[in-house]
């Protein structure tokens, strides 16, 4: 999730000489400081987390990085360019507090496997905004990702939330250009990349629909109502299987009454068997395309100013399987101050038949088994 509350800003204010008085200077200075900044911004999130049936049989207790909100620092960027229009930018690492690595770095699983090592893993752009439309480039959040933090109860959290469920929830794209559009209620977004993880490597002369990504969504928000539905497609990172496919088509809600919201959604996926990395969704099923519903439905209380509550459940019907597992998830949030809060989130899993749903994600938990996850934490941001 994107941070609510930026506060401290480093500004950048050309330095303008002009052989004449200090107060000319300094005239000038102040203009450049109205006309272009930088934001420097971050989330620092940590907690301990025990989880029962591994993978290695038994439980475990541990620290961990970004729970609600993945920790990182980034830096954001602005220029008036006139007429309306701005320059913009955003720098955005994430890493580990428990250890102090960077997070976002991958490793491809095509035939000459390479490691992508991310300094700016979570989103890296450059582009022009203004009169509501927006046109960036880099790597930058999936258009399932930008549904998913508003129409998810738990936000794609790091853990326990959609992410658990479906991985491409808090997908970011490389190589791409992406543009969003505000009309009145309506908000349209539209993204196309040429190879949407280099960690495969680059682009393949002479076969271009390797690794392309391609979607959109259209938006609609008034009043304590808001409605979302979205479309995207990933072709296969290697060229001997690059019309693998990978589609998701998804539709949201949410409803605001007094200190209630609450959500409900829905996401299709088909995939194919071709498409890498391999889908849980084609292990489970076995067959040549894998078609999967997930549903959820959850509310948020504020209980008082400084304190919410959250609960939702998640369930994932594979078709051709009795491999359906579900997620429950409560969790409840205090602030202590505008930018420091602490948490306390439990979630469990119910599999049968062999599915392998953790709360962290599939293949987390050892195959047929439930499992419970809590995590308390400590959240700031800046």
């Amino acid at each position: 999730m994107m941070p609510k509350n930026v506060t401290n800003k480093l500004r950048i204010k050309p330095l303008v000489t002009f052989g004449a008085t200090a107060a000319f200077g300094l005239t000038l200075a102040q203009a450049s400081h109205a006309q272009s900044s930088v934001t420097l911004y971050g989330i620092v999130d940590v907690g301990i987390e025990h989880i029962n049936n591994t993978t290695a049989g038994g439980g475990q207790t541990r620290e961990v990085s970004g729970n609600l909100s993945g920790s990182r620092w980034g830096m954001k960027g602005i220029e008036d360019l006139g007429g309306g229009y701005s320059a913009i930018f955003t720098l955005e690492s994430g890493f580990n507090v428990n250890d102090g690595t960077t997070a976002q770095s991958t490793r491809g699983l095509g035939t000459t496997p390479t490691t992508t090592t991310r300094l700016f893993g979570r989103q890296a752009y450059v582009g022009f905004a203004g009169k509501g439309q927006q046109l960036t480039f880099g790597r930058q959040n999936s258009v399932l990702y930008d549904q998913a933090v508003p129409f998810d109860p738990m936000g794609a959290s790091s853990r326990y939330s959609t992410l658990s469920v479906d991985y491409a929830t808090a997908g970011r794209i490389d190589n791409s250009a992406k543009y969003v559009g505000a009309f009145g209620p309506v908000t349209a977004e539209a993204m196309y990349s040429t190879r949407y993880d280099t960690g495969y490597g680059a682009e393949v002369p002479g076969a271009e629909i390797t690794g392309r990504y391609f979607g959109g969504s259209l938006t609609y928000g008034t009043g304590p109502f808001a409605a979302s539905a979205s479309y995207e497609q990933r072709n296969s990172n290697t060229v001997a299987t690059n019309t693998g496919t990978e589609r998701r088509a998804t539709a949201a809600a949410t409803y605001v009454l007094g200190d209630v919201k609450g959500f409900a959604g829905y996401r299709y996926l088909r995939a194919s068997r071709a498409f890498l990395p391999g889908s849980p969704i084609i292990v489970a099923n076995g067959a040549d395309t894998g078609y999967a519903n997930l549903y959820w439905l959850g509310a948020q209380y504020r209980v008082t100013p400084a304190l919410q509550l959250t609960a939702v459940g998640y369930y994932q019907d594979v078709h051709a399987s009795n491999t359906d597992p579900w997620m429950a998830v409560l969790s409840a949030e205090y602030s202590l101050s505008k930018r420091t809060d602490v948490y306390a989130t439990a979630a469990y899993t119910r599999n049968k038949n062999g599915s392998a749903l953790g709360v962290n994600g599939y293949g987390t938990v050892a195959p047929g088994y439930n499992q419970t996850g809590v995590v308390v934490g400590m959240r700031q941001k800046f």
